[in-house]
């Protein structure tokens, strides 16, 4: 090679004695270079430097040649020494240029990182908010989440590090050195970086020394903690053992004492006690028995409604629960004639939505110290406090029902005579009596409900009601009456009979013919009474809310005990009613939904939610948390409710008012079966099956309904399925 020429000239010439080792050094250092370049390795720094200290050397020597030869034939051999020179020099630099540690490496990846994230950001940041909700909370969703990576890397890198910690280093005692040092941030040397992987070989064997002498001390700490360690847990042991013995000892010995002082004791308590508690059962006994016995009766005068009886016996059994929730429901009733006194008090012209003292009358107060009459009047608030500040008596608990039922009826007018327009018979007594029950509530400004037993006549007393008006009050009409469509035609025949000067219009049919009937009955003073059913109410109800009724008369009301139903609903709130009139022939029920329909339907305004209905229903019970009721205080309550509508129904029994009437009598009569259902017959019991003719198959007997006897199945199934053999 040429630079081994170079290093071999004759040293008189070149160099002198002393710089033979120096020459020896740079020869190394040059092949040790070439050896990395040929196989494409980096350079180390140290290495690097020697190259070029030696470039610099040999340009020196290449002047001082070039002087002593002149122009000899030496010429090509030093051009192409200084050829593959040039060539070192440049792989050198290349090779310099193109070198990158792992950690440059590591933070331009991270710079790039960092340029794309802040040009994301910027972006995001810049775009209008008039997009959709979907594109626009992706787009914060990414942008928060852009903002937290940093704070995200460094949480994660914490954690995994302290999870890391944990699990490797959960025996500090037994590793080789304090590995919560880990826990500080150290630079990486040497990763991926050639020119510091010989720094990373001395620090790892000075580590390795350490390491090594750090076992071994903590191999003797640990032994020497062990040793002491098993000296404290055996002294430990030994004298919670001789604890344990000693205190088993004294239990023993209390015990011992303990059973040679009950056996001292025991013969002359034995009797004692025995006697005590004979008696105190006894007694407990004869109590429950008396309470059992004083409730019985209690229940039995209360479903017997004798209202004096049952207040006398709750006086006397002193039950708080009883004697509070009839102090409760009778401060009710106050409450409740107040309200049916303004009732009375509103304008005729139609009824009136209440006041804001109205409309909370029935909200009970939340707690005891909350006054009774903070949502009533003044005039009516100090018959309620008068009420509640005095000591609870039996007459105080039927005073407020007495006062209720005086103020419903407290404008009379007697009836003593039918009304003149009633034309088809005479009315009976208790008919002219449940006339005049009407007459009160209309003079009272109230609704009802008249709910005689069937074939009493309650059609008759309704046409006397309108007639008397008519006669005698000047209210003329318009009266809307709803009933069944079955019975409209009955209804037709008893105006024309018993009252034919009354103008009574059937309105039914079809829609053309209904339409014409809206045009002929449009004005005022053309008709008395319009009769129709329930599906006309609902569906024509854009026409007929348009009229100012008088009286709405519903029969068969009992349709009106769910509230829910679209007619009941139509009824309330659907049109404009100065009275209501509701004709049933069933009577009230135990049930509290039922009650409240009814109530609701008389008087809409004051019984306007049925919320209040299930708070009146909790409200004695709310402050203790204790709203279950037993079988007696649901009764009470269904009794003091029945005694708030009772003033305003009117229900009698034929027994009662036609006592001369003899009682019914049944009359069962028995017919024969055709020759067709007895031979069906016999098939169907015999065989299980019926021919039809001898070209069919046999009928299976499970088209035959199980729940109907074979009798019964003739009579219902033979001529109405087999309808091709009726010849």
């Amino acid at each position: 090679m040429a630079m081994a020429q170079v290093e071999t000239q004759p040293q008189g010439s070149l160099v002198d004695d002393d710089g033979k080792d120096d020459c020896l050094e740079k020869t190394k250092t040059l092949i040790c270079a070439l050896n990395l370049l040929s196989r494409n390795l980096p350079l180390s720094q140290d290495i690097f430097d020697a190259v070029s200290s030696i470039y610099d050397d040999v340009d020196e020597v290449d002047d001082v040649v070039e002087e002593r030869a002149g122009g000899s034939d030496n010429g090509l051999g030093i051009l192409k020494r200084g050829d593959l020179i040039i060539e070192l020099e440049d792989a050198l630099v290349k090779q310099r240029a193109n070198c990158s540690s792992g950690s440059g490496l590591t933070e331009s990846r991270d710079k790039r990182l960092q340029s794309h994230i802040q040009h994301r950001l910027a972006e995001l940041e810049e775009l209008p908010s008039s997009r959709g909700e979907d594109l626009q909370s992706k787009c914060l969703h990414e942008l928060y989440g852009l903002k937290l990576s940093e704070l995200q890397s460094k949480v994660r890198s914490d954690v995994s590090s302290e999870y890391w910690l944990r699990v490797h280093c959960a025996y500090p005692e037994s590793q080789l050195f304090d590995w919560g040092m880990m826990r500080l941030h150290r630079p990486l040397y040497g990763v991926g970086d050639a020119f510091d992987m010989a720094a990373d070989d001395n620090l790892k064997k000075k580590r390795d020394v350490k390491v090594i002498c750090s076992l071994s001390l903590l191999m003797r700490l640990s032994r020497l903690q062990e040793q002491e360690k098993n000296l404290v847990e055996t002294r430990k042991r030994k004298f919670f053992a001789e604890l344990l013995d000693a205190t088993r000892e004294l239990q023993l010995q209390i015990q011992a004492a303990q059973r040679r002082r009950k056996q001292r004791n025991d013969g002359v308590q034995a009797s004692y006690v025995a006697r005590i508690y004979f008696h105190y059962q006894a007694w407990h006994g004869r109590q429950r028995q008396r309470a059992t016995r004083a409730e019985k009766l209690r229940f039995q005068a209360l479903k017997s409604d004798d209202q004096e009886a049952y207040m006398r016996m709750v006086e006397e059994s002193k039950n708080e629960r009883l004697t509070m929730l009839l102090g409760k429901t009778n401060e009710l009733l106050v409450r409740l004639g107040a309200a049916v006194q303004r009732q009375k008090d509103a304008g005729h012209d139609g009824i009136e939505p209440l006041k804001d003292s109205d409309a909370d009358l029935l909200e009970l107060p939340a707690s005891n110290s909350e006054t009774p009459g903070d949502s009533i009047p003044e005039d009516d608030a100090d018959i309620v406090h008068s009420e509640s500040s005095q000591p609870l008596k039996t007459g105080d608990l039927l005073e407020g029902q007495r006062q209720y039922n005086s103020v419903i009826h407290s404008i009379e007018e007697k009836v003593t005579e039918q009304p003149s327009t009633l034309q088809g018979g005479e009315l009976r007594p208790y008919q002219i009596e449940g006339l005049q029950w009407m007459l009160s509530l209309f003079n009272n400004n109230l609704n009802g409900i008249l709910a005689d037993e069937m074939g009493l006549g309650k059609t008759i007393q309704t046409i006397a009601l309108i007639a008397y008006l008519i006669e005698n009050k000047g209210v003329t009409g318009p009266h809307l009456i709803v009933a069944p469509k079955a019975v409209l035609p009955n209804w037709v025949n008893e105006f024309s009979s018993w009252a034919p000067g009354i103008v009574a219009v059937l309105y039914d049919g079809r829609l053309d013919e209904r339409k014409a009937m809206r045009e002929e009955y449009s004005g005022e003073g053309k008709f008395n009474v319009l009769i129709t059913h329930y599906d006309l109410i609902m569906r024509d109800k854009a026409f007929l809310k348009k009229i100012h009724w008088q009286y709405m008369i519903v029969d068969e009301g009992h349709r009106l005990k769910n509230h829910e139903c679209a007619l009941a609903r139509t009824l309330v709130s659907g049109y404009r009613i100065r009275r209501r009139l509701l004709l049933t022939g069933t009577p009230i029920q135990n049930s509290l939904q039922e009650l409240w329909s009814l109530l609701n339907f008389l008087l809409p305004n004051i019984f306007n939610s049925v919320e209040n209905f299930e708070e009146w229903f909790n409200a004695p019970f709310a402050d203790r948390c204790d709203v279950s009721l037993n079988d007696e205080e649901e009764l009470l309550i269904i009794r003091r409710l029945h005694h708030v509508i009772r003033p305003f129904i009117l229900r009698r029994k034929k027994n009662e008012v036609e006592k001369y009437l003899p009682g019914k009598t049944q009359v069962i009569l028995k017919c024969d079966m055709s020759s067709w259902q007895k031979v069906y017959y016999q098939q169907v019991t015999d065989v299980g099956r019926v021919g039809l003719d001898s070209s069919k198959l046999f009928l299976s007997s499970d088209y035959v309904p199980v729940s109907l006897s074979p009798l019964l199945e003739v009579f219902c199934k033979d001529l109405l399925i087999y309808s091709d053999l009726k010849s």
